[in-house]
């Protein structure tokens, strides 16, 4: 009889486990979404993408910016935002595919409160999901890619 009650309290274990980590990642999540509520917006011109062998995750170096604000720095310690603006110029990170941007000198736009990035592909607007970077191996390839 003892072991089906160390294997009923190790389900209990597990189940509490399972519970702590999703309300943990759902706060995260939350916060993270109050974070990009932020009002920054800002437009460009595609200067160059660098893909890494990360999953197609990606900086996008944007040139004649214009923006809502001159600058925006975005190291939060453990996690990054999807993009950094500096000198007229800005960085936005995110997963995509190299083969998917073939023009450079396209328009590009940002806007963060709607967590969308809109760029322009053969002469067609295609939109893309921002969100708060927190993987590693992304961090990783920010820091040492960085134009800005």
């Amino acid at each position: 009889m003892k072991h089906p009650k160390i294997v009923f309290a190790f389900f209990i274990l597990w189940l509490l486990l399972i519970f702590i980590w999703y309300k943990t990642g759902r706060s995260r999540k939350t916060e993270n979404d109050k974070l990009l509520k932020n009002n920054i917006e800002f437009t460009g011109i595609l200067k160059s993408v660098k893909v890494s062998r990360n999953h197609c995750f990606a900086i996008i170096l944007i040139d004649n910016v214009k923006s809502n604000v001159a600058s925006f720095n975005p190291d939060l310690k453990d996690r990054y935002f999807p993009y950094a603006i500096k000198n007229g110029r800005a960085e936005i990170y995110t997963s995509i595919c190299e083969g998917k941007i073939k023009e450079i000198g396209s328009d590009v736009k940002l806007n963060s409160n709607q967590r969308k990035l809109i760029l322009e592909i053969s002469h067609k607007p295609y939109e893309f999901e921002i969100w708060i970077t927190s993987e590693r191996p992304d961090i990783q390839f920010i820091k040492k890619n960085t134009m800005l």
